[in-house]
């Protein structure tokens, strides 16, 4: 019979994506052990029993003694489990929440506008035709986001690797901006193993916010810098800078500005690319005098 559709992923493909979580899988490992202990310290009793009776009784309060130390760990055990799936859930309740109340607005704003076109209430020029255009385009990049911030936490994120000069990525990013940033590139930059679209991805997002939140006489500047274990990449800007009770909470998704108008996803998704290829990321800023983000990768 013919398939239609995608073909299946090979079987220890698909059977390593749905393995349960480690600490799951210790558990498993450690219960069946002590399944087998039980099982020989049973054999051994009985064969103690049947040639010295006298010896059982010691042996057997041992035993006990040490099921029920091994049964309070277990229990421990799994109330950490149960703990660990309870936040999971909570987790997956408050992101259902934010998405909902993230595609709340747009929708909002697309659905009266279409409504205000068909009324007759709007003209059917270019310009309110713009408007709904660019409110599709924002719902388009949050759902793209939301996607790969999803496969980002459930760890199903892919990573195609390759060759790549990151002084030219940086260039060909910056070249796609509305506006001029400044690139600082040493000439002896090594080449990198990385995902060209991640690393593209995570350079954008940092940009589109540093554009946001800096005014048109501002710079925003890039600079790379190699070291011996590690590549690192700087970008500034001289714009209003971000508030010190805010910077903890920086890559919590969702997490944004009241005069931002972004999703609030950048950051978070910017860290999950970075922590993918085994780099790190952090965020320095003063506010009223600018914003630093340094990303370091592994050579």
């Amino acid at each position: 019979m013919r398939r239609h559709g995608p073909p299946l992923p090979p079987f220890w493909k698909n059977r390593r994506r749905h393995r349960p979580p480690p600490f799951v899988r210790r558990m498993g490992c450690a219960f069946a052990a002590l399944i087998v202990l039980a099982a020989i310290g049973a054999s051994t009793l009985a064969s103690l029993f049947g040639r010295a009776p006298h010896r059982v009784f010691p042996l057997a309060a041992v035993a006990l003694v040490l099921i029920l130390a091994l049964a309070l760990a277990f229990r421990r055990a799994f109330r950490r489990v149960a703990g660990a799936f309870a936040e999971q859930d909570r987790l997956r309740r408050q992101l259902m929440a934010d998405v909902a109340h993230e595609l709340r607005t747009p929708l909002a704003i697309l659905q009266g506008r279409i409504e205000g076109l068909l009324d007759g209430v709007y003209p059917r020029d270019e310009t309110h035709l713009a408007e709904l255009l660019d409110e599709t385009r924002h719902l388009a990049r949050l759902v793209e986001d939301l996607g790969t911030l999803a496969h980002a936490e459930a760890g199903a994120l892919e990573l195609r690797k390759e060759t790549v000069d990151l002084g030219d990525l940086i260039r060909e990013v910056a070249a796609s901006l509305p506006r001029p940033i400044a690139i600082e590139v040493p000439a002896d930059l090594p080449t990198l193993e990385v995902d060209p679209l991640r690393i593209r991805q995570v350079l954008l997002n940092l940009l589109a916010n540093a554009l946001r939140h800096t005014p048109a006489e501002g710079v925003i500047s890039v600079e790379v810098q190699a070291q011996p274990q590690r590549v690192l990449i700087r970008v500034r800007d001289t714009g209003s800078g971000i508030a010190p009770e805010d910077l903890p909470r920086l890559f919590e998704r969702f997490q944004k500005g009241s005069d931002s108008r972004g999703s609030g996803l950048g950051l978070p998704i910017a860290r999950k690319l970075v922590l993918a290829h085994g780099g790190e990321i952090g965020v320095e800023s003063v506010p009223g005098r600018g914003t630093e983000v340094t990303v370091a990768l592994p050579r």
